[in-house]
């Protein structure tokens, strides 16, 4: 089971049993899952961008504004992925996991959304920074 799939369990599990949603829990999973993604490209498309264009700036493409094409992407990868059959059978895995090693990928993907937050925000900072009186 590889970090994301986890993850993806993991949001389940909290759907399922803190949040108690009982229609469409592996929706709310695969959305949130998409964010976190979403979170983690959006700063290397920000870095490739400042380094291709020189600006600081980011345009739209289109007239549609390029994070949310990053999210949509990230949002029907992650459906596709996660369809019934496989998610069905992640969760089975999950379940056999045994507790040290749950404990050691909660703290991996506390750190991952840590990280992702920190990353972004410090970003936002950056850009703001260098927009200022553009």
């Amino acid at each position: 089971m590889n970090f994301f799939e986890y993850l993806f369990c993991r949001l389940y599990w909290w759907n399922t049993q803190i949040i108690k949603e009982k229609d469409i829990p592996s929706v709310y999973s695969i959305f949130g899952l998409s964010v976190f993604q979403g979170f983690s490209i959006i700063p290397l498309y920000d870095v490739i961008y400042i380094y291709i264009y020189k600006s600081f700036y980011i345009k739209d493409i289109l007239g549609v504004n390029s994070y949310l094409i990053i999210g949509i992407i990230v949002l029907m990868i992650d459906f596709a992925y996660f369809r019934k059959s496989k998610y069905e059978i992640l969760l089975e895995k999950f379940q056999k996991l045994l507790k040290e090693q749950k404990r050691k990928k909660d703290i991996l993907c506390i750190i991952y959304i840590l990280t992702i937050i920190v990353v972004n925000v410090l970003l936002t900072i950056y850009f703001r920074a260098h927009n200022v009186g553009t």
